[in-house]
């Protein structure tokens, strides 16, 4: 094997953080993909469509074979760890990913740029306009709590995403 051959690797993230372990890989310049599927669920009694990981907490990146650039993958944001076998990174054949790609294309793509968890927002719009608040947790696909600090005291707000934008 060359030295700067490839190959495809299988990286378990934290619970629900596919996005940001995703966001923070790609800003490192990594390849990376995380297959998603659209679903239907029935949140608050209504019928909404949800795109969702297609594998819950894992995600695939594309590493050099020789070692040279993994040690930061464990200290992404959002990530765990390799998928290891007997200690050793398992391989993923890159006809797994060439499948998932053609998969994947019909997919609406996701969102990477969204807050999580965490992350520090400010409200672009409405009474509470250019406020720096805490991105707590999405509520449904058009709204999330945000945390807020008025008069001394952290407030949960419920905002519409359009109202918000990272920091």
């Amino acid at each position: 094997m060359s030295e700067c051959e490839k190959s495809w690797y299988l990286i378990n993230s934290k619970p629900k953080q596919e996005l940001r372990a995703l966001e923070h890989l790609k800003n490192q310049e990594i390849n990376c993909v995380l297959p998603v599927l659209e679903v239907e669920r029935i949140i608050r009694g209504k019928r909404q469509k949800a795109i969702e990981p297609l594998f819950p907490g894992y995600l695939f990146v594309e590493l050099q074979t020789n070692g040279q650039g993994w040690s930061k993958i464990r200290s992404t944001r959002g990530v765990r760890d390799f998928v290891r076998f007997g200690g050793v990174p398992g391989r993923v054949p890159d006809s797994v990913l060439e499948h998932l790609l053609i998969l994947d294309t019909s997919f609406t793509p996701i969102e990477t740029n969204a807050p999580g968890a965490g992350d520090k927002v400010i409200i672009t719009d409405g009474p509470f306009k250019d406020l720096e608040g805490v991105f707590k947790i999405s509520n449904g696909e058009k709204r999330s709590i945000v945390l807020l600090t008025i008069l001394g005291k952290v407030t949960e707000m419920e905002l519409e995403n359009k109202q918000l934008r990272k920091a």
